[in-house]
Parts: C-alpha cells; sequence; structure tokens
C-alpha cells in the first residue's frame, strides 16, 4: 500500500487491528465501580470523585489501547522506498553534411499557411529542422561538416548538443568564387572518415567511445555535383563497405531550377537516389519547410535508438521504530502499576 512517494506498507491489512481500540477502551471503561449502574448500593458513594492516589489508574482503559497504535502501524510495515533509475541507450551515431554553396541562400522556403511574401534562406530553414532534429535524439551523438567546393568540419561527433546546435547557427554561406561549386563526393568521404574513427575509437577528444547500433550521414544539399576529384557513386561504396547508410535530402524549388538564374539545374535526384541505394538508406526531397520536417521525421523513425531502462526500488523497515516505543510504553506503564498497585476497592 503506497502512501506517499517515499512511504509505503507492506502488509496493511493489519491496520484492521486499529478496529480493537475503541472496543477496548468502551470495555475498560465498563469495568470496576460503573457496575453499580447495574447493582445499585449506598456503598457506592465512597467511590464517587477520583482521589489522588487514583489518579494513576484513571486514564488506565484509555492508555493501554492507545499503547497498542504505534505496535499495529508497525505489523503492518512501514517502509521508507526510494527509486534508482539507470538508463543505457544503443544510440546513433550520425555525421550531417549541409551544403553551404551560394544557392543556399536562396529565399524560397515558406513555413504552411505563411503570408509572407518573401520566403527563408534555404540554409537558414536547414539549421532550424537541424536543430528540431537534434532535439530529439538525445542519446546519439551527432557531428556536422559544411560542404561547398571542399568539406568543413562544424562540429565533431559528440553528445554534447549544446555546442553542436551553437556551432551549427555560426555555419555562413561559402561566396568566394575559388571555393564555389558543390562536392558531394568529397563530403560524403569526409563524413564517413569521421564516423569511422569514431568507431576505431582513436579520437583522442573520445577515448570511451563505444561501438553504436548503426551511422548514419544525413546529406543536406540543393545542388548538383559539380566539384571534387572524388565521384559521388565512388563515395557511397567506400561509406557502404563501413557500414554506413547514406539519407539524402534534396531541398530547393518545385521545379528543380534555380529561381532568377536562367535554366541552371538544381540537385541531381537520380544521383541522390542511387546514393541511397548503394548504401541502404533513403533519399527525400524538400520544397516548403512540411516537406523538410517530413524528411527528418521518416528518418527519425527509421533509425530508431534502443534505449533499456532498469528500475531498483530501495526499501528500509521501519517497524521496529513503531513497535519498540510500543513496547517500552507497555512495560513502563505496566511496571509503575505493578510498584504502585491501586487501591482495593
Amino acid at each position: 500500500m503506497k502512501l506517499t512517494d517515499d512511504y509505503a506498507l507492506a502488509q496493511p491489512w493489519w491496520l484492521l487491528l486499529l478496529l480493537l481500540v475503541p472496543l477496548l477502551t468502551f470495555l475498560g471503561y465498563r469495568q470496576g465501580a460503573r457496575s453499580w449502574i447495574a447493582y445499585p448500593t449506598l456503598r457506592v458513594l465512597s467511590t464517587l470523585g477520583w482521589k489522588p492516589k487514583d489518579k494513576p489508574f484513571r486514564f488506565t482503559p484509555l492508555l493501554l489501547p492507545l499503547f497498542l497504535i504505534p505496535a499495529i502501524f508497525g505489523m503492518a510495515r512501514p517502509q521508507a522506498t526510494k527509486t534508482r533509475t539507470s538508463r543505457t541507450a544503443s544510440g546513433i551515431d550520425i555525421m550531417i553534411a549541409i551544403d553551404v554553396s551560394e544557392s543556399m541562400n536562396a529565399a524560397d522556403f515558406y513555413e504552411s499557411g505563411s503570408t509572407l511574401r518573401r520566403g527563408e534562406m534555404r540554409i537558414n530553414a536547414a539549421k532550424k529542422i537541424i536543430g528540431e532534429f537534434i532535439k530529439k535524439r538525445p542519446d546519439d551523438r551527432i557531428g556536422m561538416i559544411s560542404f561547398a567546393a571542399r568539406p568543413y568540419t562544424v562540429a565533431p561527433v559528440t553528445l554534447d548538443h549544446e555546442i553542436l546546435t551553437h556551432t551549427m547557427n555560426q555555419v555562413a554561406l561559402i561566396r568566394n568564387n575559388s571555393e564555389g561549386g558543390t562536392a558531394i563526393g568529397s563530403a560524403i568521404i569526409a563524413s564517413g572518415q569521421r564516423l569511422e574513427k569514431l568507431r576505431l575509437n582513436i579520437d583522442e577528444e573520445d577515448k570511451s567511445s563505444v561501438a553504436s547500433k548503426s551511422k548514419i550521414i544525413v546529406l543536406v544539399t540543393d545542388g548538383a555535383s559539380n566539384s571534387g576529384t572524388i565521384k559521388p557513386k565512388a563515395a557511397a561504396k567506400v561509406v557502404a563497405d563501413l557500414d554506413i547508410k547514406i539519407y539524402p535530402i534534396a531541398i530547393g524549388s518545385p521545379e528543380g531550377r534555380l529561381i532568377g538564374r536562367g535554366n541552371t539545374q538544381e540537385f541531381d535526384m537520380s544521383l541522390l537516389q542511387e546514393i541511397a541505394k548503394i548504401t541502404g538508406g533513403d533519399c527525400y526531397r524538400a520544397t516548403n519547410y512540411d516537406g523538410f520536417r517530413e524528411a527528418f521525421k521518416s528518418i527519425d523513425e527509421l533509425e530508431k535508438t534502443e534505449i533499456k531502462t532498469h528500475t531498483r526500488i530501495l526499501r528500509k523497515e521501519l517497524y521496529p521504530y513503531f513497535i519498540a516505543p510500543s513496547i517500552i510504553l507497555i512495560l513502563g506503564y505496566l511496571g509503575y502499576t505493578a510498584f504502585n498497585p491501586p487501591p482495593m476497592p
């Protein structure tokens, strides 16, 4: 029987004995001089009033049953309970590769129901949705790289998501013409290397790393691969051999063209689908916030973290603290009456 979050009774049915306390008190007061009601006699006049020598015994019918109450509670086995919960998680190592080429400044992302005439920049939309995804994966190690013509480390694979999010928010677009382009192959290889490095436990910043349930790369891009020395399909085969899955997310306009830039092609959907197929992942397309969130929701559902919770309840028996006072009170009272007997009638 749970009393509070911290206390419980193991055998509460003993509390039924409390019903005997008023009965014993009632029977006790029916004893002795009160019998004159049934058998009236003039001698009863000598018993009227409480004499000083009778004081220790006037409350006897009440005290003795009351002294039983702590013992009855003790028999119900009161316990102090404390709950200890341990949680182990077989997390997933996730590397997010985000495109920071100049085309990511296109302001064509809108929230559902928005009445704004100008949308939000793709890079800012990507940061927002990725941030929401990170909050949902507290038990996973997540890292990030940004890439244009070459990859850059934003954050190593870590469980410190607060630092990861802060660092991600500082990511800026590459506006240098000498570094323009989209090197998808290089981004895949860089992400795979960081995940494999963690698996081999040679990262000096995290020597306690242990093998995870699985490893994935989330590739967020709005452009076709047009830079780098490594072909995307070849890179995909390399990471596939390391048991790493890739989930490409192609973001951009519904037409697949860069608005206001002629007939410039955006992402190569067939290439991204092939990359996902080679590694065992899935490919998604997002043209607005709803589509972006749906893509990350699908990844979240496909890559579940296995969490095991072990709960221990520690119990401390408290019955000695109830039974001992009851015994001491009863023995003390009986000892007192033994040395100070009541007057004879």
